[in-house]
């Protein structure tokens, strides 16, 4: 697919030096590349890459670039876990790419196995599982789960579960050759692009996991959709020439373009307007939320701690994925 009346090369891919993305602060970090080699022998031990080009698209994802732009105060212990956890999304969504390009089915049952490796109760019987996409997520299941509380394994799960799913939607757009509508492909997008479990995670990464009852404040879930959409979006805009060269109309400035009548610049552009208008959204939920806090009894110096964790945490992402998306060769065409 192309789009007409557009210079794909001449595009500004990134927003202006102005946006409020870039008032968030950067993040990365110099031993990105330490984690590198934590996702070298993940990559050797689990046995997922099939040939030297899947070998060579994990090495353009920038595994370690990622995740020290995007999880502050990782644990040193918890590294290994969450470096296969980010690996195995890249590898999963090649793989269902890989599919749609050779026009392939999907195989019914994998999501299904796929959501049964992640067993709410993780100490009990260690079930087996035929796909090795399953097996892998259950063996970094097994490390990630006992350290956090069952109410946060059900949402991570069901965050899991909704991304998995979101691959036939995006199939059977993929087929029609046509987007969906806005408001419909926005919802999807916080779904598909996976950016949910990865903030879940930002809890298992520092060890401080926040009160499941903060969690499902109006401020915080505000926030966290805040985040989830930064990322999806930004995500959408740098990996636009690299889809629309295999096809993919699941791209939401594909979907702006359509719905708005903007040629693809001005699409660009309406999307990173709404990015600053969500970052802003997600820094009054922030101060709301601490400003609640204060005149809330009860609310320990712990759980405010890991509620400053997870704040930080998310900004980390919005701008960590910036700063990953201009370095990394994920999506160079």
């Amino acid at each position: 697919m192309t789009l007409p009346h557009d210079d794909l090369d001449a595009l500004r891919i990134f927003p202006g030096p102005d946006h409020l993305l870039y008032r968030l602060p950067s993040r990365a970090e110099p031993d990105g590349h330490r984690l590198d080699d934590l996702v070298r022998h993940w990559a050797d031990a689990c046995g997922l890459l099939e040939d030297a080009s899947a070998h060579e698209r994990l090495g353009d994802a920038a595994v370690g670039d990622l995740i020290t732009s995007c999880y502050p105060g990782l644990r040193p212990d918890r590294a290994a876990p969450l470096a296969g956890w980010i690996s195995w999304l890249f590898v999963i969504d090649d793989y269902y790419d890989r599919l749609d390009v050779q026009g392939e089915e999907y195989p019914d049952t994998l999501t299904e196995e796929i959501i049964d490796a992640l067993p709410v109760e993780p100490r009990g019987h260690i079930r087996h599982h035929e796909a090795p996409l399953a097996r892998e997520l259950a063996r970094l299941w097994r490390h990630i789960a006992p350290q956090l509380s069952r109410w946060w394994r059900m949402r991570f799960a069901t965050h899991v579960a909704h991304f998995l799913t979101a691959f036939r939607y995006e199939r059977m757009h993929r087929r029609e050759g046509l987007p969906p509508g806005l408001c419909a492909y926005a919802e999807l997008r916080r779904a598909s692009s996976s950016v949910t479990a990865c903030l879940d995670l930002l809890e298992y990464a520092t060890g401080q996991e926040v009160p499941s009852l903060l969690h499902e404040t109006r401020q915080l879930r505000t926030m966290f959709g805040k985040a989830t959409d930064v990322v999806a979006w930004v995500n959408d805009v740098v990996s636009l020439r690299k889809e629309l060269g295999i096809g993919d109309t699941n791209n939401g400035i594909v979907v702006v373009r359509r719905e708005l009548g903007l040629d693809t610049q001005g699409a660009i552009d309406h999307v990173y307007r709404a990015v600053d208008r969500d970052i802003e959204e997600f820094l009054d939920a922030e101060a709301e939320l601490w400003r609640m806090c204060k005149h809330w009894n009860g609310v320990t110096d712990a759980e405010q701690s890991a509620l400053a964790l997870l704040s930080d945490g998310m900004k980390a992402w919005m701008r960590g994925n910036l700063d990953w998306s201009v370095r990394a060769n994920r999506y160079a065409v």
